[in-house]
């Protein structure tokens, strides 16, 4: 795990939806806490499956390759864009706190800088440090309003003799809270219990990008 570089990644709106340079934006008729399909000009193209809780929590996305298989190891794009009152947002990629890989990132405490940290729990306890998983930071952000934290997981689309679902819907769940961590600029921080968590179930199709947009977005980046 590394520090997030300072790189720009998508202007944030004051209202709380985020848009990218092109002014693409969130649909103003969608509904806080159902998922979508997000394509960014300005990340090449590259289109995400996105989740949008609600106006005070943050906004997930999610890319992968379309030609990743059933069952195997591919590369996964992780996007967080959180409100500046939220202290750490995590990300679940088997739908539950325990046994499968955890993604928590957080503002680190200097100017549009953000910390990402790979987790494993075993149990309902502070998830450790997980080194099945590698994150390669992509690009962070921060304005008047909101946080913004962009990663490549490998690590994270299979662990154990579970992963993603490439044939139906996969589920996730995420958490956050209000509370800064300990120690900011620490990837192995610890941190309070979240203040609220959900789960939601959606295929991946929204996410799906050809081999050569996912693979140039991924490598272009430091």
């Amino acid at each position: 795990m590394r520090l997030i570089n300072i790189l720009p990644l998508l202007p944030l709106s004051a209202l709380g939806a985020p848009t990218d340079s092109d002014a693409d934006q969130l649909d103003k008729r969608q509904v806080y806490g159902v998922t979508s399909k997000y394509c960014s000009t300005a990340s090449g193209g590259l289109c995400y499956l996105q989740y949008f809780v609600s106006q005070n929590s943050p906004t997930y996305r999610i890319a992968i390759p379309s030609d990743a298989t059933q069952n195997s190891a591919y590369d996964v794009v992780l996007q967080v864009i959180a409100p500046n009152a939220l202290g750490w947002a995590g990300f679940a990629w088997g739908g539950s706190m325990i046994n499968n890989p955890l993604t928590v990132v957080w503002p680190n405490g200097q100017s549009g800088q953000a910390t990402a940290s790979s987790r494993w729990a075993n149990s309902r306890t502070l998830p450790t440090v997980y080194t099945g998983a590698t994150l390669k930071t992509l690009s962070s952000s921060r304005n008047g309003t909101h946080w913004s934290v962009e990663v490549a997981c490998t690590g994270c689309s299979k662990w154990n003799n579970r992963g993603l679902n490439l044939n139906g819907p996969s589920t996730f769940s995420w958490a956050f809270s209000t509370n800064q961590v300990q120690n900011p600029g620490n990837s192995g921080s610890s941190f309070a219990v979240h203040t609220s968590s959900g789960v939601f179930s959606q295929p991946l199709d929204y996410g799906k990008n050809t081999k050569t947009v996912f693979t140039n977005y991924i490598n272009k980046k430091p």
